[in-house]
């Protein structure tokens, strides 16, 4: 029985390991991932589709959720048997199964810490749920989809992010340490509940990869569930083990320089470029040329009544990530890749079709008025800018009584 129990352990922690050799992920300083599992996987994955009536691949990159990165799990598990199984037929394998175990543990660990302060830092620093748009802003509410809600929402309040990043944060540091080890895992296992349970509850696409991360979490924790049972439910005096690297590595040296080197690239991932770009607050970061939304005051055409053109626009706005979004007296939204030429006073509109679209600009920064004209259309839109940051949402109210509001 304790055989079939090692036996299935290591399984799973040759597939944890595999999750983080080849499951996607965009670090910072490690670009060739993705080509790499495309250039082993692709084919088995697409084999394993085509023998799936009701699997159906629309597209075959690998990204977040989608049906080839589920297919890739399932290649993982099956590869991790397959090899599984072979080691146990050699004794190199019989005898170092254990080292072997505890250095795959190790690498999961780090992979925490690093995927933890990727993720707590761009909280932190307000990158990953960063101040709602304008066009999220004049959205109505039952228009916007549940994962944009929640996104939007957590993204007015700097103080919570800065909470829910130190959660993080804080146990990737303990991982760190081995005596704090098994504790910070502890931690940031319930710190990973949440965050599937969010994922889940929101439709957040991001379902599959925390999922990853909590059960790595759980995994490495697994060794030490009968002695947090014995203390924290039969309330037993009892000594969890460390998980530690020290006898792994007989020269200090080596293992002082391998941790040196790990630490530089959890450094590189998680703070080295706010501290280049010298922002730490993504609020506070300059926003793109005209960036901002406008409200229609005006249409003219020269066309005759019977060839004007019905526009219905209500208002436009200039994304930070370079988009241009009408948005129509219905309130559903269109929106165009944005690319703005100063010196002629020129946008330039590409659709997802690649149709461009070209739009001349006037701005007053007295008034606050936006003209574009677009020539070949034969149509003038006038709009002033609206006062987004000005909105109640936006604003950092904070009231200690019901009294003060």
């Amino acid at each position: 029985m304790r055989k079939i129990v090692v036996f299935n352990y290591h399984v799973l922690l040759i597939f944890a390991l595999l999750g983080v050799l080849f499951m996607p992920f965009s670090f910072r300083n490690w670009h060739f991932q993705m080509e790499v599992t495309t250039f082993l996987f692709e084919d088995l994955i697409l084999f394993a589709a085509s023998h799936f009536e009701n699997i159906k691949v629309v597209n075959q990159e690998i990204s977040s959720d989608s049906t080839t990165h589920y297919l890739l799990f399932f290649v993982l598990l099956m590869v991790a048997i397959f090899l599984a199984t072979l080691f146990s037929f050699f004794n190199f394998w019989k005898t170092y199964h254990g080292r072997i175990g505890k250095i795959i543990q190790l690498i999961l660990t780090y992979y925490l810490v690093a995927i933890m302060l990727r993720y707590g830092c761009d909280k932190i620093f307000k990158m990953q749920f960063y101040l709602p748009e304008p066009n999220t802003l004049y959205t109505p509410l039952g228009m916007l989809d549940k994962d944009i809600l929640y996104w939007s929402t957590i993204g007015t309040s700097y103080v919570y992010n800065l909470l829910i990043g130190l959660t993080e944060v804080i146990p990737a540091l303990m991982l760190l340490y081995h005596k704090t080890r098994i504790l910070g895992l502890f931690i940031l296992s319930g710190v990973l509940i949440n965050v599937v349970f969010i994922n889940f509850g929101f439709d957040i696409s991001v379902k599959l990869f925390s999922s990853f991360l909590l059960f790595t979490c759980l995994l490495l924790l697994a060794p030490s569930f009968k002695k947090m049972f014995d203390f924290f439910v039969l309330n037993k005096a009892t000594a969890l083990p460390y998980l530690t690297g020290n006898n792994l590595v007989a020269s200090n040296l080596l293992r002082l320089s391998i941790k040196a080197i790990l630490i530089l690239f959890l450094f590189t991932e998680s703070l080295l470029p706010y501290l280049k770009s010298g922002q730490y607050n993504d609020d506070l970061v300059p926003r793109n040329y005209l960036h901002g939304a406008y409200s229609i005051t005006a249409i003219e055409t020269n066309r005759t009544q019977e060839n004007r053109p019905n526009l219905q626009l209500k208002r436009f706005f200039i994304h930070r990530q370079n988009y241009f979004i009408f948005q129509y007296q219905d309130d559903t939204m269109e929106d165009f890749h944005l690319e703005v030429n100063q010196a002629q006073k020129q946008f330039i509109l590409t659709s997802y079709e690649g149709e461009t679209i070209t739009l001349e600009y006037n701005y007053s920064e007295t008034s606050k008025k936006l003209e574009i004209r677009a020539k070949e259309l034969d149509w003038v839109v006038s709009a002033v800018s609206l006062p987004w940051r000005e909105l109640p949402l936006i604003q950092p109210l904070f009231h200690w009584t019901v009294d003060e509001i």
